[in-house]
């Protein structure tokens, strides 16, 4: 019997019929269902060793979250149906909140992805003061010039959209509306454009990446408050595996856009490096940046965007677990240094036949004329002419879902 944590999410105690989800299909999308079907075929595996069968229940919740069971039985019955169930809703009052249905038994997952979501568990009336403090909190948060959306497009090239980010109870920095953002993302963008450029084969050349600007030329910076409080995302797990799902769920999830995310608050696993990133998200926790002071915290918010770009790459020379590089470099194992244009032979202009170049992502400008697109490669897992057997070798995994 193994249980499958999953995302902590924001909400209140079950409540309902007790065995509602008991012998029922799951049905409507998982968010994280790569997430899913990883733990389910890893118990699959075990009860095939061990001669047993599976009963599996999932739970789910409308912010991406999950949380589900597996038990291993020698017979599947009526009365283990309800141990499973019964032992899925204990980890989903913790982690989602929401009903538990059958996602598979055995080898067969039941769970039908593309019917209509399971109705969710009547949840206690907010009162009507925690209704007034939201109202309030809304509009204290509104300021000129502070967009809740993601802004008209200028054109329908590939982009970096940003986010300032903050939990239900975290404070204001304004780091959209006073330019600050804006501010360190041109900065970064120049090193970029300098680091390319002394690179041997760039002729001196360099690259930029392509963000998302408003059509009156100014960076395009969407303000989102979580309804999930700080102490929420300090629990045992990685708080992207919070906030991507969130961010999808809030529409962020426009295959042609890399969604670079300024938390304005630190956790427990962001503070040692300042920041995360996947192909095809990525969050700076501010707080633990600015520590670093200048040049680094430049450096730092450029090193996740290199990972969200999914670099470095398994195939690629020097390559630590395929997704940092031995040795001096910006994505350099343990540290972060200003040596992009050191030797650039295992990201960068590497000429390794099959193997993602940076220098060719549809992401960067000017744009190759042989362009890959990481959201293809890495989550929608379309090789095109990038067939180097080691691609996947410790690559960072698509966060975003395939479309």
């Amino acid at each position: 019997m193994k249980k499958l944590l999953g995302i902590i999410v924001l909400g209140l105690l079950l409540s309902g019929n007790a065995y509602a989800g008991v012998n029922e299909p799951g049905s409507g999308p998982i968010a994280s269902i790569n997430d899913v079907k990883s733990e389910y075929y890893k118990n699959l595996a075990q009860v095939r060793k061990k001669n047993k069968h599976l009963i599996t229940y999932v739970s789910i919740s409308n912010n991406g979250g999950w949380a589900s069971w597996s038990l291993y039985v020698k017979e599947i019955n009526e009365k283990l149906h309800k141990k499973a169930y019964k032992k899925c809703v204990k980890a989903a009052a913790k982690y989602t909140q929401e009903d538990c249905f059958i996602f598979a038994i055995d080898d067969k997952i039941v769970w039908n992805l593309d019917g209509p979501a399971k109705p969710s568990k009547p949840k206690e009336s907010e009162s009507a003061e925690s209704k007034a403090e939201q109202e309030k909190q809304a509009q204290l948060d509104k300021r000129p010039g502070r967009f809740f959306e993601d802004q008209p497009d200028v054109s329908d090239d590939y982009q970096i959209h940003f986010i300032y980010l903050l939990t239900l109870d975290g404070k204001d920095s304004e780091l959209d509306t006073s330019g600050w953002i804006e501010k360190r993302v041109n900065r970064v963008n120049d090193k970029f454009l300098k680091f390319s450029a002394k690179n041997k084969k760039s002729n001196g050349i360099g690259q930029q990446f392509k963000l998302d600007m408003t059509k009156e030329g100014k960076l395009d910076v969407t303000f989102v408050r979580m309804n999930i409080s700080k102490k929420q995302l300090d629990l045992p797990d990685y708080p992207n595996n919070i906030i991507y799902p969130y961010l999808r769920q809030k529409g962020f999830d426009n295959p042609k856009k890399v969604y670079a995310t300024f938390a304005g608050f630190k956790t427990k696993h962001g503070n040692s490096d300042g920041g995360e990133g996947y192909v095809p998200m990525m969050v700076i926790y501010t707080p633990a940046v600015k520590t670093y002071g200048q040049p680094d915290m430049d450096l730092i918010i450029l090193h996740e965007l290199l990972h969200s770009q999914g670099a470095a790459y398994g195939c690629g020379k020097r390559t630590y677990k395929g997704t940092h590089v031995k040795g001096s470099d910006i994505l350099g194992v343990n540290t972060v240094t200003s040596s992009l244009d050191s030797r650039n032979d295992t990201y960068y202009r590497h000429d390794i036949e099959g193997c993602p170049d940076l220098a060719k992502s549809v992401f960067v400008t000017p744009t190759a004329e042989d362009p890959w697109d990481p959201y293809d490669i890495f989550c929608r897992k379309k090789r095109g002419n990038l067939t180097h057997p080691d691609l996947y070798k410790g690559s960072l995994r698509c966060k975003g879902g395939a479309k």
